[in-house]
């Protein structure tokens, strides 16, 4: 029986719900979209835009195991209702949920 242990938490591992991870956003195409919504110069603010997305996201990999499953799943739907799913809104709703200051 316990040589069984380790392949039953091997197994366990592997079925894992999608919204255990992070998915990947199209960052480019949420910063354009977003900045031609806006009616701000393109140029320098979808750089700026991909900049600030690249950084959430690197925040919220590093952190993302110590949120609620719940929470991941709720922050990362409510940010894809308007079709511009963004990394930083992610990472405001799971800071906010779990009782952090926000950024």
């Amino acid at each position: 029986m316990p040589a069984l242990l380790p392949a039953a938490f091997l197994a366990a591992t592997l079925i894992m719900p999608a919204a255990e991870g992070l998915p990947v956003f199209p960052t480019k195409a949420t910063c354009e979209a977003g900045i031609r919504a806006m009616g701000i110069d393109a140029g320098q603010s979808v750089q700026q835009c991909i900049s600030d997305e690249t950084s959430a996201q690197k925040d919220i990999e590093t952190q993302w195991a110590q949120y609620r499953p719940a929470l991941r799943e709720r922050c990362v739907q409510e940010t894809q209702i308007d079709g511009n799913p963004s990394y930083v809104e992610v990472l405001e709703c799971l800071r906010i949920g779990a009782d952090k200051p926000p950024m």
